[in-house]
């Protein structure tokens, strides 16, 4: 991992309330539930905050779930409102209920975003280098997830993760 990767993760993981609401606005986190015409309901746990949550949790080096919610108080006492419980349950339930949809509009909103901030002397060798690093999901396997997510043809029938 590099220095500055490496900076900016500590800096995530060592920080009182939600950081990414710094990365990513509500403004653009509303619209994009706006275009998919996302309905929920007004909860303390809402679209914005939950997702501002799980994508700390997922850089901090305490993935826990109670440090998530630790983190969501601190957001919600800077600004002064009545701060919840320290019970998980709600949480999680509130990040099961993100969209897949929405975290991948906004993944492509904000590389679009990015790429058109790189001017052309920014490039490698006077060229635009795309970069995949190869990681890897795992994931129960289920009916659903396989009808979502079908096996390779490559791979033999009914061999699956267990």
């Amino acid at each position: 991992m590099t220095l500055r990767v490496q900076i900016l993760k500590d800096k995530f993981s060592q920080g009182l309330g939600l950081p990414f609401k710094e990365l990513l606005p509500e403004s653009a986190i509303n619209q994009a539930i706006s275009e998919l015409k996302i309905k929920y309901k007004k909860r303390l746990f809402d679209p914005v905050v939950t997702l501002w949550a799980f994508l700390t949790q997922v850089l901090d080096s305490d993935k826990t779930c109670h440090n998530a919610v630790s983190k969501i108080i601190a957001h919600l006492a800077e600004k002064e409102v009545e701060v919840p419980s320290t019970d998980t349950s709600a949480y999680c339930q509130a990040r099961s209920r993100l969209p897949e949809k929405l975290l991948a509009k906004l993944f492509n909103d904000s590389a679009r975003n990015l790429e058109e901030k790189v001017t052309h002397e920014k490039f490698w060798c006077g060229r635009n280098v795309k970069v995949i690093d190869g990681s890897t999901v795992s994931m129960p396997d289920t009916v659903e997830n396989q009808k979502e997510y079908p096996q390779a043809s490559s791979q033999k029938r009914d061999v699956a993760f267990q």
